[in-house]
Parts: structure tokens; C-alpha cells; sequence
């Protein structure tokens, strides 16, 4: 018994063992930042929920279509009479003039089908437009959600790219403060340099080495979060193909005009005025009758038995026109009416004050952008300078010209100069998507 019990725990733990194995080795997936914008918006569950939503709306339309098809019902009622109606004729008769007579039979059966069909109808021409309207203002509404988790998306990976620049940054500068320990070591050999200048060089490479690791830890966390914005499993390897030299390069604004009226936000705003104003169009058509075309076949059989003999049962049928207008409703309607005027007014503050909203995104980002270009090439020429600042400084320390002091101010130079221009490109980058945001990123698509 114990021996079957190892043997199974051995084959359990082989396989997970296999399964852990398997997903250490998991190709690394390629992607793009257009690529990761497209897995979010495929991927992303509330981005599906809000595709049903115009599904929804968009089966709204067929129903109200289908208010203009016949009702054709079919009935069927088998009835046993244990006691049957009396009929008292008066004035008939010895009995002080009233004759009782029982009306009716024992078993009274029917089978009929009825037929009506809507001739006209006030408010269902509304009805069917009003869906079509609200089934448009759902599109714009998953549009605009989907230019929100696209700019989420943009976001994360550039955090993504921005955290592995830092984290390139941090290893280098932990090679070049090894450089000086070596240095360092070899004059303290020397006796050139004092206990303490080794102890500072020994300190100022453990002070890179954590700088670094805790680089490594900002990197991890931002790719967990780009993986979450697209939803897909932590456990999938990913390989960024776009760094922020290369955006830079194929990310110029050539065009900043924004068509503010195709803006989904404006766009989902302005159907709902539409449908509400057919709506109270609708109220106003509520004084007319609704008209419709019936017609009707119902066969009876009528007999003390239940044999059903062919020669019992008695047809009869007709055709009319009913008109009928619902008179409750119309005590309703005055106040319907008031609710969707008051709709409108809000609706249309709403609009403009939208249309504020987004001037106000435009005049923004157009201003980000002209800033972040200019300090792009300012970080740019200041990286230039302090790289051959501390080359010079490096070299002259080597050979004793200069202090150790004098390095480390060359050193604390060039990653100032670093962190700025990798900062500069990224916000570069995430002005230029908040713009290209505005216009629905038709041009990353």
C-alpha cells in the first residue's frame, strides 16, 4: 500500500514538474505596440460587453419591425356543462306566463383561428427609429471605450519600454561604477589614493547594484500591468518590438487638425437627442387610434356526446377593421412630454459641455507635443556634453589629474542627462498618442 502511495506521489510530482517545465520554456510572443492595442480590444471582456450592448440595441430595431407583422392565433376549448344556463321567456306558457328553458348542450367544443394585422399604427415608425438611433449611440460608445483601452494599452507599453530603458541605464551605470572600483583599487595599490576613496568607490558600486535591481523589479511590475491592460496570462513571455528610438523615428505629427465632429463622445450624444426627440414626436402621435385588419374562423361542436361526428360541427368566420385608442394613456402624455424636454435641455448641455472638454484635450496635447519636441533635442545636446564630460573626467583619473570626487560629479552629470532624455521621449510619445487619441487612432489601426 505505501509503495503504490510513493509511486503516485512520484507521478504527480513528474508531472507538474513537466507542466512547469513546459511553461518556463513558452515561446516568447513578438508584439508591437499597434499589435498590443489590437489584443486588448479582442481580448478585453468589458470591450466584448459593450459590442453585446449594440447587439442589443441592434435587435431592439427587429423587434419594433416586427409590431408590423400579422398575429395569428389559434385557440382550442373543450367545455363539459354539468348544469346548463336557464332561459325564463315571460309572457309564455301556464306557469303565471314564464316558460324555463335550459339553453345550450353537454359538451361545447371550439376551434377557431384569429387573424389581425396593424393597418396603421401611431408611434411604431418612431419606435423603429428610435432604436436605430440608440443602436447608433451604442457604437459610438464602444468606440470611444475602445479609443479609452487603446490609450491604456499605449500607456503600459510605453511605461514597458520606458522602465527596460532605465533598467539598460541602470546597468550601465553599475559597469562603469565596477570601472572605478578597478581603477580605484589598482591606486590605492598605487597609494595614490586614500582607505576612504576605495571605501567611497566600493560604496557608490553596491548603491549601483541595488539602483539596478530595483530597476529590474520596475520593469517586472510593468509588464504584469501592460499584460493586464491586454489580458492575457502573466506567465506569457513577451518580446517588445518597438523601443522609443524607433517611435520616435515613425511617430511624427504631420497633422495635427481634429475633426471634433466625428469625435465618438459628440457623435453618441447626438443620437440620443435624436432618439429622444422621436419620443416625444411619439407622444404627440398617442391622440390617434391604432387600426387594424382582423379576421376570424371558429368551428363548434355542439352535442351531448363526445363522438365528434363531422355532421355536429358548425363553422362560422368574419372580417372587420377595430380601431382602438388607449385613453389612460393619454392622461400620460403631458407629463411624458415634460420629461423629454427636460432630457433634451440635458443632453444638450451635456453636448457643449463635451465639446468644451475636448477643446480644452486639444489645445492641451498640442501644446505637450510642441514642449516635449523642443526638450527632446534640449536632453539630447545636454547627453552629448556630459558622455564626453565624463569620458574626460574618467581619463584623467586614471592618471591622477583629478579626484575621485570629480568623477562621481561627472557620473551624478551623465545619468541626470540619461534619465531626462529618456523621459523626454517618452513623454514625447504619450502626448503624441493622447493627440493621435483624439482622432481614433485611425493612423494605428
Amino acid at each position: 500500500m505505501m509503495n503504490q502511495m510513493k509511486e503516485r506521489i512520484f507521478i504527480l510530482m513528474g508531472m507538474l514538474i513537466a507542466v512547469a517545465s513546459r511553461s518556463q520554456t513558452l515561446p516568447p510572443k513578438q508584439l508591437s505596440l499597434a499589435q498590443a492595442m489590437q489584443t486588448a480590444i479582442e481580448r478585453r471582456y468589458d470591450i466584448r460587453a459593450n459590442k453585446l450592448d449594440a447587439d442589443i440595441a441592434a435587435n431592439k430595431i427587429s423587434k419594433a419591425k416586427n409590431e408590423w407583422l400579422p398575429t395569428l392565433k389559434a385557440d382550442g376549448e373543450v367545455r363539459y356543462n354539468a348544469q346548463l344556463q336557464t332561459m325564463i321567456l315571460d309572457g309564455f306558457g301556464g306557469n303565471g306566463g314564464k316558460e324555463k328553458i335550459e339553453v345550450g348542450t353537454t359538451n361545447f367544443t371550439t376551434l377557431s383561428m384569429e387573424l389581425s394585422q396593424n393597418i396603421y399604427k401611431p408611434g411604431l415608425n418612431a419606435d423603429i427609429n428610435i432604436a436605430k438611433a440608440e443602436n447608433k449611440a451604442e457604437q459610438q460608445k464602444t468606440a470611444e471605450k475602445e479609443n479609452t483601452i487603446r490609450m491604456q494599452v499605449a500607456e503600459a507599453y510605453l511605461n514597458v519600454i520606458l522602465k527596460q530603458k532605465q533598467l539598460q541605464l541602470a546597468k550601465d551605470n553599475t559597469r562603469r561604477y565596477r570601472e572605478y572600483l578597478d581603477v580605484s583599487s589598482e591606486r590605492k595599490r598605487l597609494g595614490t589614493i586614500l582607505e576612504t576613496d576605495l571605501l567611497k568607490a566600493q560604496t557608490d558600486l553596491e548603491n549601483a547594484s541595488l539602483t539596478e535591481k530595483e530597476s529590474t523589479q520596475n520593469y517586472d511590475l510593468a509588464m504584469k500591468a501592460l499584460k493586464y491592460q491586454m489580458n492575457i496570462q502573466d506567465d506569457m513571455p513577451l518580446v517588445l518590438t518597438d523601443s522609443l528610438q524607433a517611435l520616435i523615428i515613425v511617430n511624427h505629427l504631420t497633422d495635427s487638425h481634429v475633426d471634433m465632429l466625428e469625435r465618438p463622445e459628440l457623435k453618441q450624444l447626438k443620437f440620443l437627442e435624436e432618439a429622444n426627440d422621436l419620443k416625444i414626436r411619439k407622444e404627440n402621435s398617442k391622440w390617434a387610434p391604432t387600426l387594424s385588419l382582423t379576421g376570424n374562423y371558429t368551428t363548434l361542436y355542439q352535442a351531448a356526446d363526445f363522438k365528434y361526428i363531422g355532421s355536429m360541427w358548425t363553422p362560422y368566420n368574419y372580417i372587420g377593421i377595430k380601431a382602438s385608442l388607449p385613453i389612460t394613456e393619454l392622461w400620460t402624455r403631458s407629463a411624458n412630454k415634460k420629461e423629454y424636454r427636460m432630457k433634451a435641455a440635458q443632453l444638450e448641455m451635456q453636448y457643449q459641455q463635451k465639446q468644451q472638454d475636448l477643446n480644452y484635450e486639444v489645445t492641451k496635447n498640442k501644446t505637450e507635443l510642441w514642449n516635449t519636441t523642443g526638450n527632446i533635442q534640449s536632453a539630447e545636446n545636454s547627453l552629448t556634453l556630459s558622455r564626453t564630460l565624463r569620458q574626460n573626467q574618467f581619463n584623467n583619473y586614471k592618471l591622477g589629474t583629478v579626484t575621485y570626487s570629480a568623477v562621481l560629479d561627472a557620473e551624478a552629470t551623465i545619468n541626470t542627462a540619461e534619465q531626462n532624455y529618456v523621459k523626454a521621449v517618452y513623454n514625447y510619445l504619450l502626448a503624441y498618442y493622447n493627440f493621435k487619441k483624439l482622432n481614433g487612432f485611425e493612423a494605428s489601426k
